[in-house]
């Protein structure tokens, strides 16, 4: 039993009030494993057939929509992805936007975990809930502003960072692009660079001009 499939199960919500020990004598099959930035977990083509918890780095979940890229989601340290139903033919795109560690295990060993332990069945509905809250939450942001939107999305990146398993532990500072920020939002880079200097001229945010660290006011 290794320290890291360990601290995987430890160190995320689904798996809160379950022992780790107990957990992996279930799940046999969670390894570890590092992947470069850029790395395709899936494609929107692509059977998935596994779990992933993030240890450290950071995935997007996205679409394609006429050829340009709409990010559905970041997700942090902590947070989990995949199939989660065992039957279910991608329907997104999942990348590793900078270098990220995952422990990944098969969804019919996840599934056999469900059974067993009723907990984790609760914690599962509970984060599906939260997904499902921040979801209709972004489809409705894009009825509104642009200007609304982006800072829905900087609102929404600054918690992440903050409920991410580092961030419960330190203050991590929010860095990001304006074309990022872009992809992450659905409107154009030159409408990002435009809106947050007027977030900054209405004192909403703040930029650092040598760290580039944003913070929200």
């Amino acid at each position: 039993m290794k320290a890291q499939e360990v601290y995987c199960l430890r160190d995320t919500d689904i798996y809160h009030g379950l022992c780790p020990r107990k957990a992996l004598q279930t799940n046999k099959n969670i390894v570890e494993t590092s992947f470069r930035q850029g790395h395709m977990f899936y494609t929107d083509s692509q059977r998935v057939t596994d779990i992933y918890i993030i240890k450290s780095g950071e995935v997007e979940l996205y679409k394609l929509q006429n050829g340009k890229k709409i990010v559905l989601e970041t997700l942090f340290p902590g947070d989990i992805f995949g199939n989660f139903s065992g039957n279910l033919a991608g329907s997104h795109y999942a990348r590793a936007s900078r270098k990220t560690q995952v422990c990944k295990t098969p969804t019919k060993e996840f599934l056999k975990l469900v059974q067993r332990f009723p907990e984790i069945t609760l914690n599962l509905l509970t984060e599906l809930a939260k997904k499902t809250q921040y979801y209709e939450e972004k489809i409705a942001a894009l009825s509104s502003s642009a200007k609304d939107q982006l800072w829905h999305e900087l609102k929404n990146l600054s918690q992440k960072n903050k409920q991410s398993v580092l961030g419960k532990i330190f203050d991590i500072p929010l860095r990001i692009s304006h074309q990022k920020l872009a992809e992450k939002t659905g409107l154009n880079r030159v409408t990002v660079t435009k809106l947050m200097k007027e977030l900054k001229d209405e004192q909403k945010i703040s930029v650092d001009e040598k760290t580039k660290i944003i913070k929200l006011r």
